[in-house]
């Protein structure tokens, strides 16, 4: 991983295995950040911007499956790992169709959570600006990393955009999903392809955290949803990107 801090939202209610992980987390290096319930860790997902949220399921006032399903169902996209109980085997499978991305059980191995940790925050490193991508020459003026379509452009060097809401900063997935699109213009980019090489998901079985970013990037440039200009859909495959 580069050297930018990692921002990371623990959502955990009981004292004493906050304390511990907060501390090994800036062992690590890392910026936490605690919430004790859902409602105080959705406040802070949408105000803050996290790299990782470490979320616990059985959460006072609004539960870990909650939280998930409506950070996913209003387009957040920031990796999830749920701490789920050892004696409910379901929770995994509920979590993972809900959008979180991994889980670990409790009680858990320290090592084991940081190994998992550390596997979420590089699988989105590749949609991070750097110097080089795919092999390109280094970025050295604002133009050679901004793409223009229609009336609107993404630059990939600073994750800013261009939108029908003006000037934004997009999110990690959203940069991701439009750099695939863009590469493949023309072409159908089926949801499977989208999860495996956004998220790293080749096999997963929900394909509606992808439905829920072109949404999201449909919001931002296109003027009718319903007819769209440049995300198309292909009914029952994926999408088409037309400048």
């Amino acid at each position: 991983m580069n050297d930018a801090v990692v921002r990371i939202l623990l959502v955990e209610d009981e004292d004493a295995i906050a304390e511990g992980l907060l501390r090994n987390f800036r062992r690590k290096g890392w910026q936490p950040m605690l919430a004790v319930d859902g409602e105080e860790a959705l406040t802070k997902a949408a105000s803050n911007r996290f790299d990782l949220l470490v979320l616990d399921v059985r959460l006072p006032k609004v539960d870990g499956f909650e939280v998930c399903r409506r950070l996913r169902d209003g387009g957040d996209l920031t990796p999830i790992l749920m701490l789920t109980a050892r004696d409910q085997p379901d929770d995994m499978v509920y979590g993972l169709r809900l959008g979180a991305d991994d889980y670990v059980t409790k009680p858990f191995d320290l090592a084991v959570l940081l190994a998992r940790m550390e596997g979420l925050l590089r699988r989105g490193e590749w949609a991070k600006p750097s110097a080089q991508d795919n092999g390109a020459p280094a970025v050295t003026d604002e133009e050679s990393s901004r793409e223009v379509f229609g009336e609107f452009w993404i630059d990939f060097a600073t994750w800013h955009a261009l939108t029908l809401s003006g000037v934004v900063e997009l999110s990690r997935k959203e940069i991701a999903v439009m750099r695939l699109l863009l590469n493949r213009e023309g072409q159908v980019v089926s949801r499977r392809d989208l999860l495996a090489e956004v998220w790293d998901l080749p096999d997963h079985p929900n394909t509606r955290v992808v439905d829920n970013v072109i949404l999201s990037l449909r919001k931002a440039f296109e003027h009718e949803a319903l007819k769209p200009r440049h995300i198309h859909n292909v009914r029952g495959v994926g999408y088409r990107f037309e400048s």
